[in-house]
């Protein structure tokens, strides 16, 4: 027998106060940006209402933008609008990292799970990378809470809602196409005969899934372009991640990362594989623990393959885990106030513990969120609006666009954006990265049409001297994070700055 749902209580709104607090004391514990790309959201939230993004003009934007995570960015808006930069971007992470982690209470609480606030808190509390995975000023937190509402979803057979998330998903993040075999997955476990529950409509929910996840990709601002988009970064950024560079959380994977990173998820998913053995006596497993435990178990092998999934595979072994202790206690009578408050406190004291650990990793390995601020000021007293800026690491393009929005650039985000418009160009701006050519500055003008470059420091091997081995280059500002040089020899259109 499916279990019954529980009506709202005002529990859930003390459920996300608690989360919102929690998670934002993570995200405030420290001053920095987890991860570059959040630099760019941040920019480009702010000018949401534009539909364009006017920095990558040589990559495949240059006929026209595709956001396929528009609906992060207008969510972001409100706070990039009325807060600087780097705390938009921390408000808006932590909100949310909470709302995707109250999302997951309110999925296990209407399935009837036992202290549905404790399993929420176990992603935290097993996985300090999962909490710095939060705390990016990324669209994991929503695309985890859209995620586990389409959970919601299947498990009470609304159709309805399905299609809805499903439509709002594809709105949010190209991650949404994983709606479609989570709804087939569910539609072959509503199948199984499995104690007294009755069957139900196996393919209702595939079925809302994929015409949710059509019109939304069809019916959308930027269509038809969302589809090619889709394609083009989907499709083809998968096939290429041998021959291009890509972002480290695509290079790592194994089972030795994955313990490193996701084994308290793994640990959890063990656990509720466990809790599901037969025994004499004792009803068999729900349809609704057997399937999130398959989603988490396929989650889990998603990180095994590349660690950035432990955003998934972590918080769905928590609800795999917390159905899986609902039905091994249904016998049961109810745990007793003291247990129930030992165990909360016993997980709250663990993501104290994450919380520390993520701080330190951050302080660690990420730079001060305002260390270009000292050149892309000079640069906003010396190069003119809508120069073009040559800079020599598609990796600084995110930082670059929120301090520097007033100019064009080269690429970033994923090189493939550059490759697949312009091969050659892509070919060139990578050996030129590498430190190919004695004299650099004519590819940066002939080919670019760039007057001005920019080396984000540290850089590896010796760019001060083979960029001021170049003639064509004059050293314009020398700080500590940054070297901008003006192109001043054959092939440039400027002139020296003041």
């Amino acid at each position: 027998m499916e279990p019954t749902r529980k009506p709202g209580t005002s529990l859930d709104l003390l459920a996300l106060a608690g989360l919102l607090l929690i998670v934002g004391s993570a995200q405030f514990a420290h001053d920095r940006i987890v991860g570059s790309d959040g630099f760019f959201h941040v920019a480009q939230a702010r000018r949401i209402l534009t539909d364009d993004m006017p920095w990558m003009p040589l990559s495949i934007f240059a006929d026209g933008w595709v956001d396929h995570q528009l609906l992060f960015h207008a969510a972001l808006a409100p706070f990039a609008w009325m807060l600087d930069p780097i705390t938009a971007a921390k408000v808006g992470a932590a909100l949310f990292g909470a709302l995707a982690l109250w999302v997951l209470h309110l999925t296990l609480r209407r399935q009837g799970a036992p202290l549905p606030f404790l399993f929420a808190l176990l992603p935290l509390a097993v996985s300090w990378q999962f909490l710095v995975r939060l705390e990016m000023p990324r669209v994991q937190g929503l695309s985890l809470a859209l995620m586990l509402g389409c959970v919601i979803a299947l498990l009470e057979g609304r159709t309805r809602l399905l299609f809805a998330l499903a439509w709002v998903y594809a709105w949010t993040y190209q991650v949404a196409l994983l709606v479609l075999p989570i709804a087939v997955l569910h539609a072959l476990v509503s199948r199984l005969p499995v104690g007294m529950e009755q069957r139900r409509r196996a393919w209702s929910g595939p079925l809302a899934a994929l015409a949710g996840l059509t019109a939304g990709f069809v019916v959308h601002p930027h269509s038809p372009g969302t589809l090619r988009f889709l394609w083009q970064h989907v499709v083809l950024k998968v096939l290429n991640r041998d021959t291009l560079p890509v972002g480290s959380e695509w290079l790592t994977g194994g089972p030795v990362e994955l313990m490193r990173t996701g084994g308290g998820g793994v640990a959890l998913l063990i656990l509720a594989i466990v809790l599901l053995r037969p025994r004499a006596g004792r009803l068999p497993p729900s349809r609704s623990t057997i399937f999130t435990v398959l989603l988490a178990s396929a989650a889990t092998v998603g990180a095994l393959l590349s660690t950035k999934f432990i955003e998934y595979s972590v918080p769905l072994s928590a609800l795999a885990v917390g159905l899986s202790v609902r039905d091994a206690r249904r016998e049961r009578a109810r745990l007793p106030a003291g247990a129930a408050a030992l165990f909360v406190a016993i997980a709250l004291v663990a993501t104290a513990w994450s919380t520390l650990e993520a701080r330190d990793a951050v302080l660690a390995t990420e730079p001060s969120p305002h260390r270009l601020a000292p050149a892309m000021q000079w640069a906003s007293e010396h190069i003119p609006p809508g120069e073009r800026v040559f800079h020599f690491s598609w990796n600084d393009w995110p930082e670059l666009v929120l301090h520097g929005p007033a100019w064009e650039y080269v690429v970033g985000l994923d090189p493939h954006f550059l490759q697949l418009a312009e091969p050659e160009l892509w070919d060139l701006y990578d050996k030129i990265g590498r430190g190919w050519g004695a004299n650099p500055s004519k590819p940066i003008a002939q080919r670019f049409g760039a007057r001005w470059a920019i080396l984000v420091l540290p850089y590896p091997g010796d760019p001060r001297g083979v960029l001021g081995a170049d003639p064509g280059l004059r050293l314009a500002f020398d700080g500590e994070h940054a070297l901008i040089y003006e192109v001043v020899g054959p092939g440039s259109r400027g002139v020296s700055a003041p």
